[in-house]
């Protein structure tokens, strides 16, 4: 898939599908030169819908590429959908390949605090929303497959059936630590701790599960394997993700 780390071509095709789906993409910051967007659609209210995310960290170019994918091919009934859509949260850092801003921050670190552009842009968007469910897409280098981060709280549980739907296009990480945290099949499944969060600094699911979502799910590919791999992957995660969550 080439042109995954070309940031003015993923603008340019999310403009299009905004167009086709009668949407406005609409800019969320500017930072690091470049401008940041969201789409949020008519369905969307203030309770329940679904928050995606995509690029936090630039050197994960199949989460981006993934959600301009599913959105060609649902641009139909995309603005029926709850939806509100951040397609790369790190120009700079898909572009460059690389984790951080072009001030080496992760953003992935700092959802506890109001002072960078993209974070605060965020924060105001979101406000005071309240979303059925909040998914982050991202890979990881070291993953040896497929795995998920849920976020204890709504029963039943979501990880295992996503997994599941996820075997048939990538293998899952069986690994039993993964990141220094015990995971079951694929599955890492926590409780928040807010002091563990504060010294480490708060990720985007946390910030979400805490204030904004009642479920929080980071999934996440291994980004050795094949792009396009990866990419069904995703996509086959967010199209059961909506199935469970727009009912």
């Amino acid at each position: 898939m080439p042109g995954s780390h070309d940031y003015r071509h993923l603008i340019a095709r999310w403009r299009k599908v905004a167009s086709r789906a009668g949407l406005p993409l609409r800019p969320l910051a500017r930072a690091d030169g470049h401008t940041l967007y969201y789409l949020r659609t008519p369905a969307l209210a203030d309770t329940g819908g679904i928050y995606l995310s995509a690029a936090i960290h630039g050197d994960e170019p199949a989460s981006s590429e993934a959600l301009i994918g599913w959105a060609e091919k649902n641009v139909d009934r995309l603005a029926t959908l709850p939806l509100l859509i951040f397609p790369a949260l790190n120009p700079f850092g898909l572009i460059n390949n690389t984790r951080t801003d072009a001030g080496g921050a992760d953003l992935n670190r700092l959802f506890h605090i109001d002072d960078h552009p993209v974070i605060a842009a965020m924060k105001r968007v979101v406000a005071q929303r309240q979303f059925a469910l909040a998914l982050m897409l991202h890979e990881d280098y070291d993953a040896e497959g497929y795995y998920v981060y849920e976020v204890k709280r709504d029963t039943p549980f979501w990880g295992e059936h996503l997994l599941e739907k996820v075997a048939r296009f990538i293998p899952i990480d069986r690994r039993v630590r993964i990141d220094g945290r015990t995971s079951t099949a694929g599955l890492i499944r926590r409780r928040f701790q807010r002091a563990v969060f504060l010294k480490m600094g708060y990720p985007e699911a946390i910030w979400l599960h805490e204030s904004h979502a009642r479920r929080a799910l980071t999934v996440e590919s291994p980004s050795e394997f094949a792009l396009e791999q990866r990419v069904q992957a995703h996509g086959a995660v967010i199209e059961e993700c909506l199935r469970l969550a727009v009912r």
